[in-house]
């Protein structure tokens, strides 16, 4: 299991990658759920994550917002804390 700093740095890239290329993450996470409905388990980590995470409610300006708020997260946390 990756510690709360390495898990919130991991969310920040994700959020960060989404907003850098807002329209081919959301094309992106609809190619993955067309192959999650017919070969869920050859999904990269990245079209899972898309799955999880990116919604229709969630626009650019939010997946900044959000990245900006995990990069704030793991540098709050301590290095190395296992949890």
């Amino acid at each position: 299991m990756l510690d709360r700093r390495t898990e919130a740095a991991r969310e920040a890239y994700m959020w960060a990658r989404v907003a850098g290329g807002f329209r081919t993450a959301s094309k992106d996470r609809e190619q993955a759920r067309e192959l999650s409905n017919t070969r869920s388990g050859s999904l990269t980590e990245w079209q899972r994550w898309l799955l999880d995470h990116l919604s229709n409610e969630i626009d650019q300006p939010r997946a900044i917002d959000l990245a900006v708020m995990w990069a704030r997260v793991a540098a709050v946390q301590p290095i190395g804390d296992g949890s």
